[in-house]
């Protein structure tokens, strides 16, 4: 069964802007110098391939998507931006384990400095593991990004959206587990001869 789930969308004139950050010396009281962190805008050369795999998005051109984003990553591998664009089409054109595979890679190289990235990340993948059927693997996921949204309550992540996937999935469980009881008891009263089948039933 798949549970419908809100997603983040790339669209065509959309660019998720992500900065990086450098280490640079600053002055610090009384004329010292200590080590800051600013952001630094990403290369124009990633943003423009990033930019151009939006564009072949937005225009349903996925496998040109998927390869303007493979050369943004070649760029700057630890960038996340590259691996989760590249995960959002490599989706799209139903390619679902190559997704994971870059959404983990997106995760690996996110981190506290850009929380509405690592939420967005962390949103995605429990989603996929809906679209996987893997329901434990799920609501560990959700409770995951649950977690991270209230710890960052700035990270614009929805963890009202946590709790309600993770409320669904218990109760399709429930009832799976019901139909599994009803079957399993219809298919013993089949072999020990209980059930009758009334369409094989002697006409009065």
């Amino acid at each position: 069964m798949r549970l419908p789930a809100a997603r983040w969308v790339v669209s065509g004139v959309l660019f998720v802007a992500v900065v990086a950050t450098v280490p640079v010396l600053a002055l610090g009281e009384g004329g010292g110098s200590k080590t800051q962190e600013v952001p630094l805008a990403p290369s124009s050369k990633y943003a423009q391939a990033c930019a151009q795999g939006n564009a072949k998005y937005g225009a349903r051109d996925f496998q040109g998507a998927i390869a303007e984003y493979r050369v943004a990553i070649e760029l700057d591998a630890k960038n996340p931006l590259g691996h989760y664009l590249l995960g959002e089409a490599q989706l799209a054109a139903g390619n679902v384990p190559e997704a994971e595979a870059s959404w983990n890679r997106a995760l690996a190289a996110s981190s506290d400095k850009d929380p509405a990235m690592h939420a967005r990340i962390l949103f995605v993948l429990a989603d996929l593991k809906e679209r996987q059927w893997k329901w434990d693997d799920a609501k560990t996921a959700w409770q995951a990004y649950l977690e991270y949204a209230n710890r960052f309550p700035n990270a614009g992540a929805f963890p009202a959206s946590a709790h309600s996937r993770q409320q669904v999935i218990d109760a399709m469980l429930k009832q799976d587990k019901t139909y599994e009881i009803v079957r399993k008891r219809i298919a013993e009263a089949k072999d020990g001869g209980v059930f009758t089948d009334l369409s094989k039933s002697p006409s009065p």
